[in-house]
C-alpha cells in the first residue's frame, strides 16, 4: 500500500484514492470515510498482482467509521447488539502498560521471536508496539471489526478481522506463533477451554499464551464499605448478566485449570488488585486508581446498556439513572474500591 515516504497515519484519507466518473480509480486523493467501501471494492479490480498482493493484507486498518458504535466518546465493536460490551479503543491498554511497567508481556518470551498473534487487538496498539520493537518478527493483530491503527504501521504488522471464538481458525496454520497475547475478551468470550485449544494448535511447540483478564464482580479493601454500593452492585449485575448470555465473568479464576487441562505446563498466574480512584497510599497504584476510575466512568453507559436491557429487563431509563449513581460512586476515596485482573502465561511443551 503506502511505500517509504508516504504518509500512512490517517488510512482513512489515503490508502486506494477515489474513483472518476469513467470508473478509473485515482489514488491518493482523499476520501469521506463514507466512501471507503465502494472505493475499496471497485480499486482492487485496478491493483496489478503485486500490488493486491501487498494491499488487501494491509487494508483492514482503512477506517470504515460505519462499523464501530460509539458512546460517550468510546469506541465499541459494532456486532450484534448486546454480544460485546468493551470497549475496543487505547484506554484500557494505557493502564495495563503502566501496570507492567512499560512492558508488553511477563512471558519469557526468547528475544528473537519469528510470529506472534495478538487476539482482540482492539486500536492495534500492543501489536504495533510489539512489531516496532522486534523488526523481525511479523505481528497479526485480530478482532472483530476493523482495525483503526491511530499511528503508522510498520510494515512487520498486519491485521485481520477474524472471531477467536470460531472452532476453527482458518486464519493461521498449526505450530505457527512463538507468543499468542490477548487482553480483556472476558465479557465477550464464551468458551475459554476451546479458545485454549486453538492457542495451543496454532503455538509452535515451546511457544507461549499470555492472557490478561479481568475477574468480576469487584470488591473492596474496606471491611466498613457497604456490600450494596452503586459500583459494587454494578459488579454483581455484570456478572449476573454475563452470566445470562452463556459468559462467565470470573473466568479468570480458573485460567490456570483450563490451561492445564489443555496441555500446557510452565503455567504462570499473578493476580494485581487495580483501585478504583486515587486511594492507594503508594504513587503507582494511586494512578493506576485515577486512570481505572476515568476509564470506568467514561465507558459505563457503553458496557452496562446493553447487558443491563437485554440480558436483566432493564429500561433504557432505569440503566440511565443506575450509570449516574455509578459515577457518582467511583471516587469515593473511602470506599477503596479494587478490581481484580489475572495476568496468565504458559508454555506448549517443545516437542521431544
Amino acid at each position: 500500500m503506502a511505500r517509504a515516504g508516504v504518509d500512512r497515519t490517517n488510512r482513512t484519507t489515503m490508502s486506494f484514492g477515489r474513483m472518476t466518473r469513467s470508473g478509473r480509480c485515482m489514488p491518493n486523493a482523499a476520501l469521506h470515510h463514507t466512501d471507503v467501501t465502494s472505493v475499496f471494492r471497485r480499486c482492487i479490480e485496478h491493483l496489478s498482482p503485486l500490488q493486491k498482493e501487498d494491499n488487501i493484507l494491509r487494508s483492514f486498518v482503512i477506517m470504515e467509521e460505519e462499523k464501530y458504535r460509539y458512546e460517550n466518546g468510546r469506541r465499541y465493536h459494532n456486532v450484534e447488539a448486546g454480544s460485546y460490551y468493551l470497549p475496543n479503543d487505547e484506554s484500557e491498554n494505557k493502564i495495563w502498560l503502566f501496570t507492567l511497567d512499560g512492558a508488553l508481556h511477563r512471558a519469557p518470551v526468547p528475544p528473537s521471536p519469528n510470529s506472534v498473534l495478538d487476539v482482540g487487538t482492539g486500536s492495534g496498539i500492543w501489536a504495533l508496539e510489539f512489531a516496532r520493537q522486534h523488526p523481525s518478527c511479523h505481528v497479526l493483530g485480530i478482532d472483530l471489526s476493523p482495525v483503526k491503527a491511530n499511528s503508522a504501521v510498520p510494515e512487520n504488522c498486519t491485521f485481520g478481522v477474524h472471531d477467536a471464538e470460531s472452532p476453527k481458525w482458518d486464519f493461521a496454520s498449526p505450530n505457527t506463533f512463538d507468543l499468542i497475547h490477548s487482553r480483556m475478551l472476558v465479557m465477550g468470550m464464551r468458551d475459554w477451554r476451546s479458545f485454549f485449544q486453538n492457542c495451543y494448535h496454532h503455538l509452535k511447540p515451546g511457544g507461549w499464551i499470555e492472557v490478561h483478564e479481568v475477574a468480576f464482580p469487584m470488591r473492596t479493601a474496606d471491611p466498613d464499605t457497604p456490600a450494596e454500593t452503586p459500583f459494587l452492585r454494578w459488579g454483581h449485575l455484570v456478572h449476573e448478566g454475563l452470566a445470562k448470555g452463556g459468559i462467565d465473568g470470573g473466568a479468570a479464576y480458573k485460567f490456570s485449570q483450563y490451561l492445564g487441562d489443555v496441555g500446557f505446563e510452565n503455567i504462570a498466574e499473578e493476580k494485581i488488585p487495580w483501585a478504583v480512584a486515587p486511594w492507594p497510599e503508594d504513587a503507582k497504584g494511586r494512578k493506576i486508581g485515577q486512570m481505572e476510575a476515568d476509564n470506568l466512568n467514561n465507558g459505563m453507559e457503553g458496557m452496562t446498556m446493553g447487558l443491563l436491557t437485554k440480558n436483566l429487563g432493564w429500561t433504557r431509563e432505569e440503566v440511565g439513572g443506575f450509570v449516574e449513581e455509578i459515577r457518582a460512586d467511583l471516587y469515593d476515596a473511602q470506599k477503596k474500591y479494587l478490581m481484580d485482573v489475572y495476568i496468565h502465561y504458559a508454555r506448549k511443551p517443545s516437542e521431544k
